[in-house]
């Protein structure tokens, strides 16, 4: 019998479940979809209920589609960062999943990010002082319903609530933990000095522990005869394990990551100089550290644009083709795409979206490009800050989303005048998954990479695109004071 793993990747508009074998390959894999509320202004929200229903049913339709000569080994779990809800000492919800898009946090953040205590925080945690952040959640909470800071039996991610459904146990792995903004990642352990800023001792978070650290379900707890007595790992973030499933833990490579929102990443030491405090330093396990910085405004804004203004067209490859005619620069139309406000490196959540130098010539395709040039140019600036810090990169790999849609990848190429490397696997982050449970079970994995596509930018076209992204920038630059 042949051995297989099941990688979990729990994200913010659905969950994948993939049969990976020890080749590399996806046996199967399901995808199932849920939704985000925004009840006010700034929250987004989501129901842990529902993210559980994804998962299980997921595995399921994985499980019984898998070939009899395959067997079941193990089960590891990526998830998306900075998800926040309270849950009681049965560990059942008493809120929803706070988000990384969920910016009510703005005004704490703000008070507290050029503070001492914010620059020490960010250098001890590796996390920005940002809305995003749990520790930000927190302290909104701490101000507007102090009774659930004490009614609470534990502050939790989404990742966390899962493997307690399954497990009994609140356990939260040194990965996601040190995206909290709460975590020491030299030490290993919570921050006293977040503890005492946020109101809560450690006994409210769950116990930190390795991205190899196993629990088993109990058997009151299965909702798949297949699960038992097979050993649950909890893995890592989503961001960490795309660098590791893309195969870029080399000294130069570059990871970049688009989809509902998109991140640029590096492995670098816990401690470099980044006096601007533009990046964060997320671990991936106990001694492997992920540098960079992230947008909070990836394909989601095209998915906004597209069901707002051109609702007949309903992927977003069918919205990037509508681009192709449009010129380069779309005839002068500028976008600022910051919908979401925004996290690297400007860390500013009240940035507001902008189209700039609208004239009668412009097309409901000249905004689309318009916003796919924007968020190009924001990673352009954030590759820009990760290189300041680790130096020039000498291999870039692009995952998520946006390799659906070729023409943008090449956009993206020609933006950032860099050779880009499209690897065959959409599911970088569930295949970094797999290797972290295969390296637990001590079975030889080896991530199948030989299907790449490479990028080469049009280097004429970079130059055009070099003066815009200074007007990106200079716009920005006199804007950004002026968002209500």
């Amino acid at each position: 019998m042949t051995s297989f793993v099941l990688a979990i990747d729990i994200g913010t508009t659905s969950t994948k479940v993939l049969a990976v074998s020890a080749r590399g390959e996806a046996l199967k894999s399901h995808q199932e979809f849920y939704t985000t509320q925004f009840p006010h202004p700034g929250h987004a929200e989501q129901d842990v209920l529902k993210i559980y229903s994804a998962f299980q049913h997921g595995v399921n339709e994985v499980l019984k589609a898998v070939p009899s000569n395959f067997t079941l080994a193990g089960v590891c779990f990526s998830c998306a960062m900075h998800s926040l809800l309270a849950v009681d000492q049965s560990g059942n919800p008493l809120t929803p999943a706070l988000l990384w898009a969920d910016t009510r946090s703005s005004a704490q953040a703000k008070k507290l990010r050029d503070t001492e205590l914010g620059k020490m925080l960010h250098a001890q945690t590796g996390t920005a002082i940002h809305p995003m952040s749990p520790l930000c959640k927190l302290l909104w909470w701490k101000e507007h319903d102090p009774q659930l800071i004490q009614q609470a039996y534990k502050f939790i991610s989404i990742k966390e609530y899962v493997v307690y459904r399954l497990s009994g146990e609140l356990v939260i792995d040194y990965s996601i933990a040190s995206a909290t903004g709460m975590f020491d990642i030299q030490a290993l352990t919570w921050s006293n000095e977040a503890l005492a800023l946020v109101g809560l001792t450690k006994e409210k978070l769950s116990k930190p522990v390795g991205a190899d650290f196993s629990v088993k379900i109990e058997s009151g707890r299965s909702f798949n005869s297949g699960l038992l007595n097979v050993p649950i790992f909890m893995g890592a973030s989503d961001g960490c394990l795309a660098q590791l499933g893309s195969g870029a833990m080399n000294e130069g490579d570059l990871t970049i990551t688009l989809g509902t929102s998109g991140a640029v990443r590096r492995v670098g030491a816990k401690e470099l100089p980044d006096p601007d405090r533009k990046l964060f330093r997320y671990l991936l396990d106990n001694s492997t550290l992920i540098v960079g910085g992230a947008t909070n405004n990836g394909t989601v804004i095209l998915d906004w644009f597209g069901r707002e203004f051109v609702p007949s067209t309903s992927t977003l490859t069918d919205l990037v083709k509508l681009t192709i005619p449009i010129p380069p620069c779309c005839d002068g139309l500028i976008a600022l795409p910051f919908l979401l406000g925004e996290r690297a490196p400007i860390y500013n959540p009240d940035a507001k979206g902008v189209f700039f130098n609208i004239t009668l010539r412009h097309t409901k395709a000249h905004f689309i490009k318009a916003l796919m040039e924007g968020i190009c140019f924001e990673l352009r600036s954030i590759v820009k800050s990760v290189e300041e810090v680790c130096g020039p990169s000498k291999r870039i790999l692009v995952s998520g989303g946006i390799t659906h849609a070729p023409e943008w990848v090449q956009l993206l190429s020609t933006i950032l005048g860099k050779e880009l490397i499209v690897s065959g696997t959409h599911d970088a982050s569930a295949l970094g998954a797999a290797a972290i449970a295969f390296k637990a079970l001590k079975i030889p994995f080896q991530s199948d990479v030989s299907h790449q596509t490479t990028f080469v930018p049009n280097l004429n076209q970079y130059e055009l695109y070099t003066n815009q992204f200074a007007l990106f920038e200079s716009l920005y630059g006199k804007v950004e004071n002026q968002f209500l």
